[in-house]
């Protein structure tokens, strides 16, 4: 048991953001079922007002706008969450580091919780409560990634041919659209996905114009740093990427790949222009720098 427990410590000490944004997920949301269920037998008190995000309680609790973001209603919601952070993370390490990551993850689930909050009190649908917010961050980082390049190949499993990215987001889409009309109404959750979705796909826009505003307004390089976030719960993590190969299974299985020194000297420069990307934006690259990293993604 204690050798199971260090392995989980070390995997989360060595994990990506996306890792520990799966740790936290899945431990405060077995934390919120286990208190909630015991309070509601007991003494019958919820702590969804205190935690969830909701029209109804949002004043004076402010700060479920960060805490409903980790707490889950459900097993499979959580379990969906998790291969769809791992997914997305995975795709979008490619281009860009963990600080945008982050950025584009949390700033979009903000994004989405203020049109959830904004079209509840609209529609007088107060009392729904939002959970599971990370699913807003899935959205904002994948359609992200799909503004910046739609067209990259990626395996669905089971379906054996791969599809452009794009594609994915549009199923997303079509499953919250035929749910939203099962339900014969807009429901804040949808309002709150295509607004987290929306979120991601133009401000990257914006991002690869080298027009980082909201970046320039909330400190992320000095809130954020990939050496130092969750230090307090583990050591940097280490970036992992693998820009010669485009087709991303979604099993979440990786093969090993040993690289020889032509491909470390590919993948140093790949590094270098993504870094200039992050920094200064698309348009900051040579024509030839462009044409470096498009035929790398071939």
């Amino acid at each position: 048991m204690d050798n199971l427990i260090d392995k989980l410590i070390d995997y989360y000490k060595k994990g990506t953001e996306g890792i520990k944004i799966i740790y936290f997920c899945v431990i405060s949301s077995f934390i919120y079922w286990t208190i909630n269920f015991i309070l509601k037998e007991v003494l019958n008190f919820s702590l969804a007002p205190y935690l969830l995000l909701s029209a109804d309680s949002f004043f004076p609790r402010v700060w479920t706008i960060f805490t409903f973001l980790f707490i889950h209603e459900n097993i499979w919601d959580l379990l969906f969450v998790m291969i769809m952070i791992y997914f997305t993370e995975m795709i979008f390490r490619n281009y860009f580091n963990g600080e945008n990551y982050i950025k584009f993850f949390f700033l979009g689930s903000i994004a989405g919780g203020i049109l959830f909050l904004l079209y509840s009190f609209l529609t007088e649908q107060t009392f729904v409560y939002l959970r599971g917010g990370t699913v807003l961050g899935v959205y904002s980082t994948l359609f992200a990634i799909i503004s910046y390049h739609p067209k990259i190949r990626i395996i669905l499993f089971p379906l054996p041919v791969r599809l452009p990215l794009y594609v994915l987001g549009l199923i997303l889409l079509g499953l919250d659209v035929f749910s939203m009309i099962s339900l014969r109404q807009i429901t804040p959750l949808f309002v709150a996905k295509l607004g987290a979705a929306a979120f991601g796909y133009f401000y990257m826009k914006s991002f690869q114009s080298g027009n980082d505003f909201l970046g320039k307004l909330i400190p992320f390089s000095r809130i954020y740093k990939i050496d130092s976030i969750f230090k307090r719960f583990g050591s940097h993590s280490r970036r992992k990427k693998s820009t010669n190969q485009q087709t991303y299974n979604f099993t979440g299985s990786q093969p090993n790949e040993k690289f020889n020194a032509n491909t470390v000297e590919k993948q140093k420069r790949i590094d270098t222009i993504l870094d200039k990307i992050s920094k200064s934006g698309y348009n900051s690259l040579t024509k030839e720098e462009k044409d470096f990293l498009f035929n790398s993604s071939q």
